[in-house]
């Protein structure tokens, strides 16, 4: 098929990692989230609405990169490459989820840099989220045009050089995605239809290290993420598949939290793990890697000594969770998760009545796997 309809602008495999409890073991195409939104009543209060909807139906932005082939006046996308770089952005993600491989973050090969990947996730996802209907950050039209115009009012002129790459470049032509840019660059359809794609397309080639035309996807994932000197991987002390009454991270439009006070971004990746990563004045790539969590034991990874692990009560990872949500709300006044509201409230009654089981230890307690190993 060369032409998607619904384009899913947040990833449908990242919504699957926030699916609701009661569809966790379901099958992929059943699953669903929980959708929270909250809106300003005419009197000035926040009212908060959320309803359970299928990951088929969210974040979907109809004819979002259609655009009308000049040769057979067909309609196509950019679906293919879009799936490129979500396939590889998966891997890593995966990698940390369910294998709790979170040394591989150190890594900086050209290959396999994933801090670099997931960065560039991370902004790639705030852009298309720009598209997303329940996304209401009331700015989201603005700046998508500020983005565009730097393309836009260019356009004849990256036309030009784009259809000089086939003699410039003809190497270039064998990968797909410098063939969908030709052909993009050659559509009828509008200049607006058209940066808008290429902005994507050359941000793209960017994430994989192609040759691109435009790097802005690459310079601002630089400015946010620059000089990381610690990565913080943050479990909620519960497996993929639970759906006990417990703390559970969600997803935003905007993606990630950027808390610029406090030198911090959390990214959170699945309903059970949330990244934070602690930026300052790094002269070289060599984060620590701090794990919390309250069950450090089940970490495939406990036994890796190069990890420093911390035992941290539950309360503390609702603290986490919390921040996550209200910067969610004040961002896109939307965020998908996996728990209903009144789940989470049987889960604070469960908390008060065994204090000490989800309050200790109050501060983070340095921990190893001896410990857990001698009970």
């Amino acid at each position: 098929m060369d032409y998607t309809k619904n384009q899913h602008v947040l990833s449908q495999w990242v919504l699957r990692n926030f699916r609701s409890d009661d569809t966790a073991l379901s099958a992929k195409e059943k699953q669903r989230v929980w959708c929270h939104t909250v809106y300003m009543t005419p009197d000035k209060e926040n009212v908060l609405h959320t309803q359970p909807l299928p990951i088929s139906s969210v974040a979907v932005s109809k004819n979002c990169f259609r655009l009308i082939d000049a040769e057979t006046g067909l309609p196509f996308d950019i679906e293919d490459e879009l799936g490129v770089y979500e396939r590889l952005t998966a891997g890593v993600v995966n990698d940390i989820i369910h294998e709790h491989n979170f040394s591989r973050l150190r890594h900086t090969l050209p290959e396999d840099f994933p801090v670099e990947k997931l960065a560039s996730f991370a902004v790639m996802q705030l852009m298309l989220n720009l598209h997303n209907p329940q996304n209401k950050n009331p700015y989201k039209h603005e700046l998508l045009e500020q983005f565009h115009a730097d393309i836009q009012d260019h356009l004849s002129e990256y036309i030009y050089s784009i259809n000089q790459l086939p003699q410039t470049n003809p190497e270039l032509m064998e990968d797909h995605f410098y063939r969908k840019i030709l052909r993009v660059a050659n559509s009828v359809s509008s200049e607006e239809d058209k940066s808008r794609a290429l902005f994507v397309l050359f941000g793209l080639l960017s994430i994989l290290n192609k040759p691109t035309l435009y790097d802005k996807i690459n310079k601002l994932r630089n400015k946010i993420f620059s000089g990381i000197r610690t990565i913080e991987v943050i479990h909620t002390g519960h497996d993929f598949d639970s759906t006990e009454h417990r703390p559970a991270f969600g997803i935003a439009p905007n993606i990630f939290c950027l808390y610029n006070d406090e030198n911090r971004i959390y990214l959170p990746l699945s309903h059970n793990f949330t990244l934070c990563f602690i930026t300052g004045a790094a002269l070289c790539f060599r984060p620590r890697i701090e794990v919390f969590s309250p069950r450090p034991e089940l970490l495939k990874c406990r036994h890796d000594r190069s990890l420093n692990f911390y035992k941290v009560s539950f309360d503390y990872i609702d603290n986490v969770m919390t921040t996550i949500d209200m910067y969610n709300v004040g961002s896109s006044s939307t965020f998908y998760s996996a728990y209903q509201l009144s789940k989470l409230n049987e889960y604070l009654d469960k908390q008060n009545k065994d204090h000490d089981y989800y309050y200790t230890p109050e501060n983070p307690v340095l921990w190893q796997s001896a410990q857990a190993d001698k009970l």
